[in-house]
C-alpha cells in the first residue's frame, strides 16, 4: 500500500482461469502494487502453545504443495523463504486463550457507544451495517452496538493471521522467525495484500490454486481452514478468517479465482468476524499479554504500533494506505498518545481494532468498529470524529 512495484513476472504467474468471481466479492485494501484503490488483568496462563493431532488429509496434501511465490520486492531484496522443521511438518496448532476475558457490561460506556451511533446518524450515515465495542481495559468493563454481528472485517483480519503465525513460531514449527519479519513489516504497518497473502500461504501449507476437482480442493480447503479452528477452539464463535485480501498482483488476481473463489461457494466462506472478537484479541495481545505467549504478545504489539506523528502519516513520502488518515489515530493528540491498531478500508468497507493509552495511561481503552457500507468507506471523516468523540469520553471518566 505505500510503495509501488513492478507488476509480478510471468514465473509467479498462476494462470489461474479468468471465470468471473461471485457478486458477493469485496476487494481488500489494495497491494503495494496498486493505487487509490479504496479498497480485551487475569494471572498469565501458561505460554505454551497447545498442537493438535496430524491430520491424515493434511498428510496426503503436504507433497501436492508447490513451492511458495514470492513478491517481486521479496526478490529485489534477496529475502529468504522461510522454511518448516521437516519433523513438524503437518502440526497444527491451536490457540492458547481457550475463554474469552471476564468482561463486564458498563452503562456508562454504553452511553458513550449510542453517542457514537448517533453521530453516525447525525452525518447521513446508516446504522444497519455499523458494529462497535468498546473496552476499557483497566476496569475489564464494556460496551457495545451490534457487536456479535459478523462482518467482512477488510484488512483487520490480517492481525489474526500474525497471531496464527507466532503461535506457530512459539512451537517451533519454523526454522528462522526473522525470515518473516519483512513480511510481517508489510502486512501489519502497510497493509501490503501481497506479503498478507505470502503469510496465509506458509502458515496453512496452501497456494492459491487454478480450480480443484472435488476431492483436491476438499483436502485443500481443510489445510486452510485451520486458521478458522485455531481461533473457534479458544471460544471465537462463527468465526471466518479464511480467505485473503485482494487484489494480489505477484500471483496475478485482482480478485479471487480458482481455489479461492471455489472457497465462496458458501455465503458464509467469506472472511466474517465481531467486533468483539477483533476488540477481545487486541486486549489480548496489547494489554493483557497474553496471546501465544508474554514474548509473543509483546513482538506482535510492537507490530501494531502507530506514529501519530502529522509530520509522519501527513507525508507525502508516505505509502498510499495509511492506518492513521482518515482512522482513529488522525484526531488524537500525538504527544499525549499512544495509539496500537490495525485498519482496514475497501471500497464499500471501512474497519478498525484500536488500543489507545492517554498520557500517563490514566485511561486504556479498545476501540473497534466495522462498517462495510460504501457510505463509510468514501466518507475520510466519520472514523476520526468517533475516535475523538470516545477519547474526549474516556479521558474525562478517568480524570473523576
Amino acid at each position: 500500500m505505500a510503495e509501488q512495484f513492478v507488476k509480478s513476472s510471468a514465473q509467479y504467474s498462476l494462470n489461474l482461469p479468468t471465470s468471473a468471481s461471485p457478486a458477493s466479492v469485496q476487494v481488500a485494501a489494495k497491494s503495494s502494487t496498486q493505487q487509490n484503490s479504496k479498497s480485551l488483568t487475569a494471572p498469565l496462563p501458561t505460554p505454551a502453545v497447545e498442537v493438535a493431532a496430524k491430520s491424515p488429509a493434511r498428510q496426503k496434501f503436504k507433497s501436492l504443495t508447490p513451492p511458495p511465490p514470492v513478491p517481486d520486492w521479496a526478490v529485489a531484496k534477496s529475502l529468504p523463504i522461510p522454511s518448516r522443521q521437516p519433523e513438524k511438518q503437518d502440526l497444527e496448532v491451536v490457540y492458547n486463550l481457550k475463554k474469552p476475558p471476564n468482561f463486564k457490561h458498563s452503562q456508562e460506556l454504553q452511553a458513550i457507544v449510542n453517542d457514537v451511533v448517533e453521530l453516525a446518524t447525525d452525518q447521513s450515515l446508516p446504522t444497519k451495517p455499523l458494529s462497535i465495542t468498546l473496552i476499557d481495559a483497566k476496569t475489564s468493563e464494556t460496551a457495545g452496538y451490534q457487536e456479535n454481528t459478523p462482518r467482512y472485517p477488510a484488512s483487520v483480519i490480517k492481525m489474526f493471521w500474525m497471531v496464527v503465525l507466532y503461535a506457530q513460531i512459539e512451537n517451533g514449527i519454523w526454522k528462522n522467525e526473522k525470515d518473516f519479519a519483512p513480511y510481517l513489516a508489510k502486512m501489519i504497518k502497510e497493509s501490503d495484500n501481497e506479503a498478507a497473502s505470502f503469510i496465509l500461504d506458509e502458515v496453512t501449507g496452501t497456494r492459491s490454486e487454478p480450480e480443484l476437482k472435488s476431492e483436491k480442493f476438499k483436502v485443500w480447503k481443510n489445510k486452510r481452514q485451520q486458521v478458522n479452528r485455531f481461533f473457534r477452539q479458544a471460544g471465537y464463535k462463527n468465526i471466518s478468517v479464511i480467505q485473503k485480501t485482494f487484489p494480489i498482483d505477484y500471483i496475478n488476481l485482482p480478485e479471487p479465482e480458482g481455489s479461492e473463489s471455489q472457497l465462496l461457494s458458501n455465503p458464509g466462506d467469506w472472511n466474517r468476524i465481531t467486533t468483539q472478537h477483533a476488540a477481545r484479541l487486541l486486549y489480548e495481545i496489547c494489554y493483557a499479554g497474553q496471546a501465544v505467549s508474554v514474548q509473543a504478545s509483546k513482538k506482535m504489539c510492537g507490530w501494531l504500533k502507530r506514529d501519530l506523528n502529522p509530520k509522519v502519516w501527513r507525508s507525502p513520502d508516505s505509502y498510499d494506505f495509511n492506518p492513521v488518515r482518515t482512522f482513529f489515530g488522525e484526531s488524537l493528540p500525538h504527544t499525549r498518545v499512544r495509539l496500537h491498531s490495525k485498519a482496514g478500508w475497501t471500497s464499500i468497507s471501512r474497519a478498525e481494532a484500536a488500543m489507545v493509552v492517554t498520557e500517563n495511561s490514566k485511561a486504556t481503552y479498545i476501540l473497534a468498529i466495522f462498517a462495510p457500507d460504501s457510505a463509510y468507506a468514501d466518507e475520510v471523516d466519520i472514523f476520526p470524529k468517533m475516535s475523538r468523540l470516545v477519547y474526549n469520553r474516556m479521558t474525562s471518566r478517568s480524570s473523576k
